[in-house]
């Protein structure tokens, strides 16, 4: 059976840490916080320049002109170089300094362009993140509802957004062959036309329900999970929004619905309060 601990499955949001995308740099930088991925820009900068400002400094003689501010004229050069010759000071006189001078304009073309289209896939980025509910709430086992509560606090709004529930547990079709299983799980609402602050997701508990056919007692057993997926598109820019969640059987709440997000206030107004979302009261009928 499957070990979701030991496999580093997050349950609390969709995208993977980017500390732990070593091997896809580029999804890594994307994902840095900004002020993270503006220092690893400048540490990128300063280590090309320098590693070509040493390898420079082998024939400084061949540098012809002078370095300003007394800069060292390897470590100028190497500047002028990375950036195209934007200053135009200093040229080479000797064939080992040309080739650097180009390897290092051709690296720095390279990083440049490359940095630019990473700080571009991140200004452009799409996703809002929506704020799932800590637990589920069933309000009871027989002949009730399963819940699954979100919010957003992003003043965009989500348009043909589309809603699913999926029931996921080892499954073991012949002895000793395990597999993860996928089942899907009916919705009373499989969408809205325009989704703006808060939703919540509604599975009947009834015959057909895999809940109810197998109960929670051996769906923990097999390691299950219910994964939301909510999809809709950007009113803004039109583009493609995605966004995912897990829960375990162990947040799971029996016995209990969502408590209300929506107040009227001293106008007459009603108002969404985000903060309540994880609030839960006792079923009535429990």
């Amino acid at each position: 059976m499957f070990d979701f601990h030991k496999r580093k499955i997050h349950h609390d949001h969709q995208l993977t840490p980017w500390h732990e995308l070593w091997r896809q740099p580029l999804a890594a930088m994307i994902r840095m916080p900004w002020w993270l991925f503006f220092s690893s820009m400048v540490g990128i900068y300063f280590l090309q320049i320098i590693v070509f400002g040493l390898i420079l400094s082998f024939d400084a003689r061949h540098i012809m002109g002078e370095a300003p501010l007394g800069i060292p004229k390897p470590i100028a050069f190497a500047i002028e170089s990375f950036l195209a010759n934007g200053f135009n000071g200093l040229a080479p006189a000797s064939p080992f300094t040309y080739a650097v001078a180009v390897l290092d304009l051709i690296a720095g073309l390279i990083t440049l362009s490359t940095l630019t289209a990473v700080v571009f896939s991140k200004l452009s980025g799409n996703a809002m993140p929506l704020r799932f509910s800590r637990h589920l709430c069933i309000s009871s086992i027989e002949k009730g509802h399963l819940f699954c509560r979100f919010v957003t606090s992003d003043r965009s709004q989500w348009l043909n957004v589309s809603y699913t529930l999926s029931l996921i547990f080892d499954d073991e079709p012949e002895p000793g062959l395990w597999q993860r299983r996928i089942v899907p799980l009916t919705t009373l609402n499989a969408g809205t036309p325009q989704l703006s602050q808060t939703a919540t997701l509604t599975h009947p508990i009834n015959d057909e329900s895999p809940i109810q056919q197998m109960g929670l007692s051996e769906l923990m057993q097999r390691n299950a999970v219910i994964m939301p997926l909510v999809e809709g598109i950007d009113e803004t820019t039109g583009s493609g929004l995605l966004q995912t969640h897990l829960y375990a059987m162990k947040d799971i709440l029996i016995g209990f619905r969502y408590g209300d997000l929506v107040s009227t206030d001293k106008q007459g107004r009603r108002r969404i309060d985000i903060q309540n979302l994880n609030a839960v009261v006792a079923h009535e009928g429990r």
